[in-house]
């Protein structure tokens, strides 16, 4: 659901509320509405503080989760970038497979997963590029010792941008549950509908508070829907940190220190 179509589901929440209010104002005389405010200040008390508590802790869910997102999509590209200055290390073939490998991979990212994120799926021309990265790697075989060291520490990094990239397709599986949709909108009406018990003598103010009422759980529940989905909608984390991280790339490409002369026989 877009952005747009969020904000029309929660301008006829807020309608269908005011409506309401008005309706029960009509047909229900206000001594009888005086006559429940006791009873109905307890239960909305009860009821509007206990779905209170439940929202906030979905919403504090909910941004959590979008945050977690951000930074593991943000250790993939780091840990992409800090393989392409390992590979400037090794000899050849490996350098240049390696260092083309991970370039071509967070082009991938950009242009290819990205956009099918936003639709709920991965990539798999990205998924083939990281192969290549680690067959890259594994089809070494480093012999002196300095070789071995960072062929060592490459693979650490290897196995962090792994994760990472784990981590981040782990989000276009998992959700917020159903059913606890259905308790926030359910209950969203409800705890609204308790506004309607009260009998103000003036109807101005009391529509006031039925709209910021309606209104602040509306837009809480948009929130909570956007950031449940990290890599689609208008609240989306992008591909902000491959983008710097290609760039660092590309610089370093230009001045990346030349291999030193192979010795010859004799």
């Amino acid at each position: 659901m877009s952005m747009s179509m969020e904000i029309v589901a929660a301008l006829v929440f807020v309608g269908l509320s005011v409506v309401g209010l008005l309706v029960v104002r009509r047909r229900v005389p206000l001594p009888l509405l005086e006559e429940h405010h006791e009873v109905a200040g307890v239960c909305f008390a009860v009821i509007g503080g206990l779905y209170g508590i439940i929202l906030a802790f979905v919403m504090v869910s909910s941004w959590e989760r979008y945050e977690t997102a951000r930074q593991d999509t943000e250790t993939e590209a780091s840990a992409a970038a800090d393989l392409y200055r390992h590979s400037g290390g090794f000899g050849e073939p490996l350098r240049s497979q390696l260092g083309s490998a991970v370039i071509a991979y967070v082009e991938s990212v950009i242009d290819d997963e990205f956009p099918a994120m936003e639709t709920g799926a991965s990539s798999p021309v990205t998924q083939e590029r990281f192969y290549a990265v680690g067959n890259a790697l594994f089809s070494s075989h480093p012999e002196d010792s300095w070789d071995v060291a960072l062929w060592q520490s490459t693979l650490d990094r290897l196995d962090d941008f792994s994760d990472a990239r784990r981590d981040r397709l782990f989000y276009l599986e998992s959700g917020l549950p159903g059913i606890i949709w259905v308790f926030l909108v359910v209950f969203g009406f409800a705890t609204v509908g308790f506004t309607f018990m009260f009998g103000m003598p003036r109807a101005l103010p009391q529509v006031v508070i039925t709209v910021v009422l309606a209104g602040t759980i509306a837009w809480t529940m948009i929130l909570v829907h956007e950031t449940q989905e990290p890599f689609s909608g208008d609240l989306r984390v992008d591909a902000r940190a491959f983008r710097i991280a290609l760039a660092f790339m590309k610089q370093q490409e230009t001045v990346r220190a030349p291999l030193p002369p192979q010795a010859t026989p004799g």
